[in-house]
């Protein structure tokens, strides 16, 4: 069995200019990430209630959304943990 190298993939991905580089800001990615995991929350409160009113035909899609929420805010709590740990571990470094 012969293994293929990555490199014809590498070369079909879209390539960043450095002007795309300089406005992907990380308070813009944190924003964004926050962002997408409030509109997963809304959506989970969304089924929920259409799971409530009796009004959900697919139960799949239904479970998918409330687990999507659910790994988004705990995914966004790991990350808050460990950028405290971060930062709690850089004001111990001594100077």
């Amino acid at each position: 069995m012969k293994i293929e190298s990555f490199s014809p993939l590498l070369k079909e991905l879209p390539k960043q200019t450095s002007s795309q580089k300089a406005n992907t800001k990380f308070s813009n990615l944190l924003e964004d990430f926050i962002q997408d995991v409030n509109n997963d929350l809304h959506a989970s409160t969304k089924a929920q209630e259409r799971l409530m009113e009796g009004k959900t035909q697919n139960m799949v899609e239904l479970m998918s959304t409330i687990e999507k929420a659910d790994i988004s805010l705990r995914l966004a709590t790991e990350i808050r943990n460990k950028a405290l740990e971060a930062y709690q571990e850089m004001m111990r470094m001594q100077i």
